[in-house]
């Protein structure tokens, strides 16, 4: 079973104050997608921290539609538009039926997709038995073998069009640069403190410069892999996955920044890592012997950088990325 901390993470407080929409907003947003036919019922789902997603009912309609409000903007939303696109025919996502990304109807892109059925991952990990816990695993390390079969020249941040504009790359030496930022310069140290902040960086110093020998292609990376943005369903082999969410943070990368946020709270050697690891390498792909060790660093980079933009209204967030860092670097 996934520890408390996944539970956690559904309490972390969101980026952004919530957005509402009554039914009389929602119908003039969306009128261009139906051709006028009226919305009937409107409820916001999700647990995710930044954008806003509604779960939507027309008249006269048994089907359910999926209306998503991009709060990071215009840029986002055509990434994801994209993304989709590239992979529709090798992996199971919500497909975009419907997108307007002028902000000139409503002040944030937005955009209708078809509604998938199923249940989280993270519930899984809540209530699932041994049996759908191991089936899970494996059905999300070959969702996760798909997504990284597709590779770039370059990694870094994509346009539109899934050009790398921003190329970049995290060796030893930038890895470094950093952490030392976050720790020393930015507000991840104080939260830390000066003992946590010391042994971070101890740790950073003495396993960082791995990075630089690591020779990964940069690959599609989901970047926000974890039990929140993977839906699931039941089938005759146990759960699989009905649809990858969330695609905001993708970017072109290492491969070791999914499995880590997919393994963050996994106890090393667990029935699901296990499962799940056995399963991503069946697909046939490669990884070096310190796989972990690479995965736990290129996490590092994540949980200081969130630390980084937490504050004190943001405490179960924090309190969290803290024990995340603990475990990393005193385990």
């Amino acid at each position: 079973m996934k520890e408390a901390g996944e539970i956690m993470k559904e309490g972390w407080e969101r980026a952004v104050s919530p957005l509402s929409l009554d039914l009389r907003q929602m119908n003039e947003i969306v009128r261009p997608a139906f051709g006028g036919k009226r919305v009937t019922s409107a409820e916001r789902i999700g647990v995710g921290c930044s954008n806003f997603n509604y779960k939507i009912q027309l008249e006269d309609s048994v089907d359910s539609y999926l209306v998503r409000i991009f709060s990071r903007g215009k840029e986002v939303a055509d990434k994801e538009l994209a993304i989709a696109q590239l992979v529709r025919q090798t992996l199971s996502v919500a497909d975009f039926l419907y997108a307007d990304t002028s902000c000139s109807a409503f002040d944030k892109p937005w955009a209708v997709q078809e509604w998938k059925e199923g249940f989280l991952l993270s519930d899984v990990f809540k209530n699932g038995t041994l049996a759908e816990l191991t089936s899970a695993a494996a059905s999300v390390g070959t969702t996760l073998a798909n997504i990284h079969s597709f590779e770039f020249p370059e990694s870094g941040f994509f346009d539109k069009e899934l050009k790398v504009t921003q190329p970049f790359s995290m060796n030893g030496e930038r890895f470094l640069s950093f952490i030392e930022q976050s720790l020393f310069h930015e507000p991840c140290g104080k939260w830390l403190g000066d003992e946590l902040t010391q042994a971070v960086w101890s740790y950073c110093q003495t396993y960082g410069p791995l990075l630089t020998d690591s020779q990964e292609r940069p690959v599609l990376v989901h970047s926000d892999f974890n039990g929140l943005n993977i839906l699931m369903q039941h089938g005759p082999t146990g759960c699989s996955v009905s649809a990858v969410l969330d695609w905001e943070f993708a970017f072109a990368w290492s491969r070791y920044v999914d499995i880590a946020n997919m393994l963050r709270y996994e106890q090393e050697g667990s029935a699901f890592e296990q499962h799940f690891i056995r399963a991503y390498q069946e697909q046939g792909m490669v990884l070096e012997p310190n796989w972990r060790l690479l995965a736990r660093l290129e996490d590092l980079v994540a949980l200081c950088d969130m630390m980084n933009t937490s504050t004190l209204d943001t405490p179960n967030r924090m309190s969290d990325l803290r024990s995340l860092i603990v475990g990393t670097v005193l385990s």
